[in-house]
């Protein structure tokens, strides 16, 4: 491996561990476009470019790649121009790049005009690309560029996957850093709002189950207290976080974005709540799918089906007529329908992405 590469990116996982940790995800691979890119599997880099870098400049390159990976930049391009939406990327993270002390490439993009801003909305503020445009040279900034990740096949359900595997990388590498007191406060709330669920799993789903799960005395767990004494009594029990259905709204109405969100939420209940068993159900006006899933699940790699028109009934009927002894039901959706059936036997939390009235159930909004 070449060395120069090597030695820059030993100073970033040191320096700054948070960009190091992940640059070591990403296989180097050299090649002959004039200076480098990221597929969120690979960092490209000519190393003729490369070489004539200063030490800080290389290690400002790979940091610069690193946050295109960050910011999903692999995934979210979707039918956008391929240099235009560079551009906006290397716009959208550049001022970061900047507030954590990097030095970068030469004639790297940079524009106080366009912080804080999300790359697509910059992309909305940008001119169109004049007629004859190279679509295919990548890097206009001098940074490097960002490719479509190699598995990427422009559906939801690939893109939510994907990204669903990196935020749980991110995260790790976020905790790292901060156990070595090097994760700037502006990184930790940028890996917040990349990681962190909108909604509060662990306050709301045991509000949830306490108002709905009454404590009952069952005969199947006896009364150690008593048996000694030749009594077999029934015990208290208060039922506990067994099995849930999940149900996520896979209809033309729902964002790309929202998938990735509804993965996010259900990842974190897995990972934060630990139930025995999910079954994580799509449904549109029919169910598309079912599979159960565990904590030893994780990462999740979730395939979307459907994106028709919206039914709620079909997978209420679904998990009564298949999975009767689910404790509640988390139903991820917009609510763009009135199709809610009868009120089954388990308590259902609506998880919406905007306001809206349910018949029965809970509702909260993300």
């Amino acid at each position: 491996m070449n060395a120069a590469f090597v030695k820059a990116r030993s100073r970033l996982v040191l320096d700054q561990p948070f960009f190091g940790t992940l640059c070591l995800r990403l296989k180097p691979v050299e090649w002959e476009e004039p200076t480098g890119a990221v597929d969120g599997v690979h960092l490209f880099y000519n190393p003729k470019w490369f070489g004539k870098l200063t030490e800080l400049e290389r290690v400002g390159f790979l940091a610069h790649e690193v946050m295109h990976m960050v910011l999903m930049h692999h995934t979210r391009r979707q039918e956008r121009q391929p240099q235009k939406w560079n551009v906006a990327a290397d716009y959208a993270i550049n001022n970061h790049l900047i507030a954590e002390n990097f030095i970068l490439p030469k004639g790297g993009l940079v524009d106080d005009q366009y912080i804080n801003m999300a790359s697509e909305h910059i992309y909305s503020l940008l001119p169109e690309p004049p007629q004859g445009w190279d679509t295919m040279k990548l890097d206009s900034g001098n940074c490097g560029g960002v490719l479509d990740h190699p598995n990427s096949d422009g559906t939801a359900g690939t893109a939510s996957a994907i990204e669903a595997q990196l935020t749980v990388a991110i995260n790790q590498s976020a905790e790292a850093a901060k156990a070595q007191g090097k994760l700037s406060g502006n990184l930790s709330e940028l890996v917040s709002d990349i990681t962190v669920p909108k909604v509060s799993w662990k306050s709301i789903l045991a509000r949830f189950l306490r108002a709905n799960n009454k404590s009952d005395f069952t005969w199947s767990r006896p009364n150690r207290r008593f048996i000694g004494s030749g009594l077999y009594l029934p015990s208290l029990h208060t039922p506990c976080l067994e099995e849930i259905a999940i149900v996520h709204d896979c209809s033309g109405s729902i964002r790309d974005e929202e998938l990735s969100q509804f993965l996010t939420e259900t990842s974190y209940i897995l990972q934060e709540l630990n139930p025995e068993r999910i079954h994580m159900i799509q449904c549109d006006t029919e169910v598309t799918s079912d599979v159960e899933y565990t904590r030893e699940s994780l990462p999740l790699k979730v395939e979307y089906k459907g994106r028709g028109g919206t039914m709620f009934s079909p997978a209420i009927e679904y998990v009564n007529e298949n999975h009767p002894n689910v404790a509640a039901m988390v139903y991820l959706t917009d609510l763009e329908c009135n199709d809610f059936g009868d009120q089954p036997r388990y308590p259902v939390l609506w998880v919406t992405t905007q306001p809206g009235e349910t018949p029965y159930g809970e509702i909260i909004e993300m």
